[in-house]
């Protein structure tokens, strides 16, 4: 499957943990297995051509196969909307806020949003250096549709278009060692499951399955659930849901899940077997979310 879609396609791009700083990640994931890339301060392209303006969040990416995770941060000498967005979440609690939907059609999208009542702001073309395999310097380019927080309070869900993919998912940057291959959906902790489905139905286009207690959205690629505080608990022992809505777990599809339960074995961390076919990571070793590891003999989330 290609890394982004086409035509019509909506996939679930990444995923966002915000951290009050960035010292913890790096030795949690890495531990994890995943190669993060370094800390970038992010910019968006003046839309009259001026310098780039800076976005006030500055970002590291655990590159997978397909899809990525990010961990953002403010950066500390700045403060704009997004980077108060960012403090703000953290009081709420710390783990992940973001869900990225990527398609084909950046303008398309907007205006679906602008019919469906979300009030999308003005794309904002966002920019972050890096440096290539070659040790040139390169620039990852992608084209953001954000909605007011108040259109989806459940966190920061944009819809995006990446315009350089070939050096987002530069293969030297993609972590194989722990067998992880790809990101696989999200389960939300929500109060009321069917209207916050819904919404999301509008946001992304997607029908929605399922009823009562827990209802999934199928992507073109990855998969988005809902369900309440009873439901997460009954499948996470030991979970603990600070507030709702909540980002409660993320899951990732392992290639080869022995290699997978090797490799966190050796680092000493502690998981627990859900099936033959999945693992769970509890949230003190994810920097506050939930992991549920997958193989392809199941599928996760859930289908309704």
């Amino acid at each position: 499957m290609s890394q982004v879609p086409s035509g019509s396609e909506i996939f679930l791009d990444h995923v966002g943990w915000f951290v009050p700083e960035m010292n913890a990640v790096g030795p949690t994931m890495e531990r994890l297995g995943f190669c993060l890339t370094p800390f970038v301060a992010q910019h968006n392209a003046d839309p009259n051509g001026g310098a780039p303006i800076p976005a006030g969040t500055g970002n590291r990416c655990a590159m997978l196969e397909r899809g990525y995770l990010e961990f953002l941060s403010a950066v500390p000498s700045l403060q704009t909307p997004l980077s108060e967005q960012l403090k703000a979440a953290l009081k709420r609690y710390h783990g992940v806020h973001l869900l990225a939907f990527t398609i084909n059609d950046s303008q398309g999208a907007f205006e679906r949003l602008k019919v469906e009542d979300f009030s999308p702001l003005d794309p904002i073309h966002l920019r972050r250096p890096l440096t290539l395999n070659n040790g040139k310097n390169g620039e990852v380019a992608f084209t953001v549709i954000r909605v007011p927080p108040n259109k989806m309070p459940e966190g920061r869900i944009q819809i995006l278009r990446q315009e350089t993919p070939e050096l987002v998912w530069q293969d030297n940057l993609i972590a194989r060692d722990n067998g992880i291959s790809a990101l696989g959906g999200v389960i939300l902790c929500v109060n009321d499951i069917e209207e916050v489905a819904n919404r999301f139905s509008k946001f992304t286009g997607k029908k929605i399955q399922g009823s009562e207690d827990y209802i999934s959205l199928d992507l073109d690629r990855g998969r988005i659930c809902f369900t309440n505080r009873d439901y997460m608990q009954s499948v996470i022992p030991n979970l603990v849901v600070p507030t709702t809505p909540f980002m409660a777990a993320v899951t990732l599809e392992s290639r080869d899940l022995e290699k997978t339960r090797t490799f966190i074995n050796k680092a000493g961390i502690t998981f627990k077997s859900l099936s033959d076919h999945t693992i769970l990571l509890s949230q003190d070793n994810a920097c506050g979310v939930s992991l549920i590891i997958f193989d392809k003999e199941d599928i996760w989330p859930r289908k309704s």
